[in-house]
């Protein structure tokens, strides 16, 4: 699904904030992070709320990618900022918006949640397009498979 994105217009932390603020790396893998309650968020975009749901025990890796990148972008950095980690995250994995339009979230939320340039926030979006690897329902041999049945996202448009 594609929906229009121009902005986020806020991001709202129904509970779990201090699950994603105590986040601990996993003792079984580097840099990811277990929630250790449920978390829901949700954010309005130009034309959509869409309400995001992890149940306590969803792992995720706050921003991927290499440690060297930890100077310009952290790993989980702010409560905002982890918050549209896994929001991308979760969108990755539920394919319930387009590759594109999961990572124009990203771009969106960092930049008017997380107040980043728009120059830095356009960057991090085209980083994440370069290979969609990531993207969609993960196999059974990867780490991230046992989140499938850890979250819900659900997506309504303005009336």
């Amino acid at each position: 699904m594609n929906i229009k994105i121009n902005k986020v217009t806020k991001l709202e932390i129904i509970r779990g904030k201090k699950a994603l603020m105590s986040l601990k790396e996993s003792k079984s893998f580097k840099r990811r992070y277990v929630l250790p309650a449920d978390v829901e968020l949700k954010i309005y975009t130009d034309e959509h709320i869409i309400k995001f749901y992890a149940k306590a025990g969803f792992m995720f890796d706050g921003r991927s990618g290499s440690p060297l990148l930890d100077w310009y972008l952290p790993n989980l950095g702010t409560l905002e900022e982890r918050c549209m980690w896994l929001i991308h995250d979760l969108l990755g994995y539920a394919t319930c918006l387009s590759f594109k339009c999961t990572n124009k979230v990203l771009r969106y939320g960092l930049r008017d949640v997380c107040n980043y340039r728009s120059s830095k926030a356009f960057v991090v979006e085209k980083a994440v397009s370069i290979s969609d690897s990531w993207y969609g329902a993960p196999k059974k041999n990867e780490w991230c498979y046992a989140n499938i049945n850890k979250f819900n996202i659900l997506i309504t448009k303005y009336i």
